[in-house]
């Protein structure tokens, strides 16, 4: 039975990261069984926060039944409110889970893809059950593929993942798998993916992700990949699959109107969701006056953009100065395209950026994209330290539709409830609105907007 049919009570979640839902004391009871290398992350732990985290002494400490040692694990795993403001910071500490895992010895031998599987199976149980008691009946999970894994150990990972999923799944609960691709190449595991999603587990496989640094990494880039995904979903309308992007939360390597530019890029290219969108609907003020830089590269697609846009861009009251930006053009294409482009943003240049947001989100909702709010993954991440600040405050007066997750709830230490409770309360919703809130997830289930419960439906009338 499609899960629209059921009318078990429940939460959807649709922003997760598997292994991300990890929580403290589950890794650390993992972590004191095993030996690990724990080189590569000290390295990185200690690039991110200038001092290394001696992660090996303190499971010492735990293995010798240290009270206050336990805590400090959990202060070292939880990405809080004093790591705010760095993506760097936060891979740095799920580079914990990277490292921890028996993932470091998958290249190694068979065992050691045994040991991954058996992994796989040990943390998935455990996230299921910690799902169900906060009240979660479908939850839609993100398992990143690396460009360099071997199709067969690719295969073997999703097949496990997706193994996993459906035995936790039951009458009170649906769990759903989103390969996360690599945007170095989302080709690299393509195929594999198409044919596992017509496999015994294909019900499971219902969208595919774009995750980790977005940096460098622009939207445009994946247009053949979107217009592939698109004539899957036409080939195979009862095993289509929504395309969920990341973008938007982590852009430090640009101006802020290229930002807007990419998050707008996505949902017209056809992503179905998009995750976080920060620079879309944050507000620009939180900056304060400052200074940023892009690529020569990036600076000339922001003018091809402005040029194409420059009627909406006006209505909106965004000055184009075409001759201008004309000139600016002619004189950028005799520079490399890796150089540096300066740009400083005063109190009206911030103001401008507000009204090219409010633009562009008329443009993505004419898409129909759906944007993914985290919280409190956006107010770490992003550094957002005024709640008034939130994007989802613009999104919601602008009539965008929204869903709720929580992203990485173990590394965040958080729930879909109290992510749910904090839009509300910050938002001044009421409880009405809370409830549309909460069945919007529903109505926007991968399979809902790929087309795929439809054509099931379509198909079982008959």
């Amino acid at each position: 039975m499609p899960v629209s049919e059921r009318h078990a009570p429940g939460l959807a979640e649709l922003h997760l990261h598997l292994y991300g839902c990890i929580r403290p004391r589950d890794f650390l009871a993992h972590l004191v069984e095993r030996r690990v290398d724990w080189d590569a992350y000290e390295a990185s732990f200690e690039d991110a926060y200038g001092r290394g985290a001696d992660v090996e002494a303190l499971l010492e400490r735990c293995r010798r039944g240290d009270p206050q040692a336990h805590s400090d694990f959990d202060r070292l795993f939880v990405f809080g409110e004093e790591d705010a403001g760095n993506f760097r910071r936060f891979q740095a500490k799920f580079n914990l889970l990277i490292h921890g895992s028996a993932f470091v010895d998958l290249y190694r031998d068979d065992a050691a893809l045994a040991s991954v599987e058996r992994e796989i199976a040990h943390f998935g149980e455990r996230i299921a059950a910690d799902q169900r008691r906060q009240g979660i009946a479908y939850a839609e999970q993100r398992f990143l593929l690396s460009a360099d894994r071997p199709r067969d150990s690719a295969r073997a990972l999703l097949t496990a993942v997706a193994t996993a999923q459906t035995r936790a799944s039951g009458a009170d609960m649906t769990l759903r798998l989103a390969p996360s691709l690599p945007r170095e190449d989302p080709f690299a595991h393509w195929e594999l993916v198409q044919e596992l999603a017509l496999g015994p587990h294909g019900e499971t496989f219902t969208g595919v992700d774009f995750c980790f640094f977005e940096e460098g990494h622009p939207p445009r880039a994946q247009a053949p990949f979107f217009a592939a995904l698109r004539d899957w979903n036409e080939r195979h309308p009862e095993r289509a699959l929504a395309l969920l992007y990341h973008v938007g939360e982590s852009f430090e390597d640009k101006s802020l109107e290229s930002a807007v530019r990419w998050v707008q890029e996505a949902a017209e290219l056809g992503a179905h969701r998009l995750g976080h969108a920060i620079a879309l609907g944050v507000d620009p003020r939180c900056y304060g006056p400052h200074e940023r830089s892009e690529s020569v590269q990036e600076r000339l697609d922001q003018i091809e953009y402005d040029l194409e846009h420059a009627h909406g861009l006006e209505r909106a009251g965004v000055r184009v100065d075409a001759a201008g930006l004309d000139r600016e053009r002619k004189a950028l294409h005799a520079r490399e395209r890796a150089d540096r482009v300066t740009h400083a943003y005063d109190a009206a240049r911030l103001d401008e950026v507000s009204r090219r947001q409010e633009y562009a989100m008329a443009r993505v909702r004419s898409s129909g994209a759906v944007i993914e709010v985290c919280p409190t993954s956006n107010r770490r991440i992003g550094g957002i330290g005024d709640p008034d600040h939130h994007p989802v405050h613009r999104f919601l007066e602008h009539g965008l539709p929204v869903v709720v997750g929580s992203d990485d709830p173990g590394i965040f230490d958080t729930t879909l409830a109290e992510e749910i409770d904090w839009v509300t309360r910050e938002a001044g919703l009421s409880p009405e609105e809370r409830d549309q809130l909460v069945r919007a997830s529903w109505s926007a289930r991968s399979e809902v907007l790929s087309g795929r419960e439809a054509a099931g439906q379509t198909r079982r009338s008959r």
